[in-house]
């Protein structure tokens, strides 16, 4: 009784690893299963969609059927303009019944691998192609009427088509142009500054002395870097703090579309430049330079 005992106690923890072991099978079961089931029901949203989109097609046509027959009632047989708007309507109509037998066809393709949803998208597509033939009929009677050759309306469908592609065409040109002139006035916005003394300005490489061996004169070098200037918008800024003494212009700018104010109490210290003719004053150059002491 005793070894009996032992050797029940000795099998337990191999029954408990064998069940953790099944668990542990189920769960990955389970998962590739959950897996498998919410790719199909994303399928299935994504066909029901189509076919929503289907379904309001044939409402908007309806619609546009509706607004024909108002449009008859306006005697088209004598009114030419009548009987265009009935054609452009017409056009529009063939158009988008091109696009329903063109997305029916696509979901008849998709729809043979959803087993246990075939019947019900099978009957929602039927009903849908029961609407698109009542409606096609309608047409083609209206068209019999009015003596409007369907070939014509083909024509105009294509048309229409060419004319959508050809407005986003020129929607994405204009887009384009849109974003280049908002950059090259952006760019036109542009100007740069600096102020410093002429040590300063010099180890930087933007002015240099030129004239006699006694009286030489800064003039700014043709070699600018714009990383050495402060970038503003000209448009928007018509004043630049100095603060140092004896400033004066080393950039050509017009003399007339420019003040330094000083300071009251010392005639020496430039306190501010002030452009008084923003367009005259960045007529020459994009860079201003301005020298001092310190």
């Amino acid at each position: 009784m005793k070894k009996l005992f032992v050797i029940g106690l000795a099998v337990l923890p191999l029954f408990f690893a064998s069940c953790a072991s099944d668990d542990s099978k189920n769960n990955e079961y389970t998962d590739s299963l959950q897996t498998v089931i919410s790719q199909k029901d994303a399928e299935i949203d994504a066909l029901f969609d189509v076919l929503s989109d289907i379904e309001n097609n044939l409402t908007e046509i309806s619609s546009r059927y509706s607004q024909i027959s108002t449009l008859r009632q306006q005697n088209p047989e004598k009114n030419a303009e009548v009987k265009g708007q009935i054609t452009d309507q017409l056009a529009v109509i063939e158009n988008m019944m091109q696009q329903n037998k063109q997305k029916i066809a696509n979901l008849n393709g998709q729809i043979a691998n959803l087993k246990s949803e075939n019947n019900k998208l099978q009957t929602f597509i039927e009903s849908l192609n029961t609407r698109m033939a009542e409606q096609e009929a309608q047409i083609n009677n209206l068209m019999d009427e009015l003596t409007i050759n369907k070939a014509t309306i083909q024509k105009l469908s294509a048309n229409v088509s060419e004319l959508k592609q050809s407005n986003l065409d020129k929607d994405n040109t204009i887009a384009r142009q849109n974003e280049e002139m908002e950059y090259l006035a952006d760019q036109s916005h542009r100007a740069y500054y600096v102020v410093g003394t002429y040590d300063e300005l010099k180890e930087k490489g933007i002015v240099n002395k030129e004239g006699g061996l006694i009286f030489k004169q800064q003039h700014a070098t043709s070699n600018v870097n714009a990383k050495n200037f402060k970038l503003i918008d000209r448009n928007k800024v018509t004043s630049i703090d100095i603060n140092l003494r004896k400033a004066r212009l080393i950039s050509n700018h017009p003399k007339d579309s420019y003040e330094i104010v000083y300071d009251e109490s010392d005639s020496k210290l430039a306190r501010k430049l002030v452009i008084k003719d923003v367009n005259k004053f960045w007529s020459t150059t994009d860079f201003l330079i301005i020298s001092t002491k310190r």
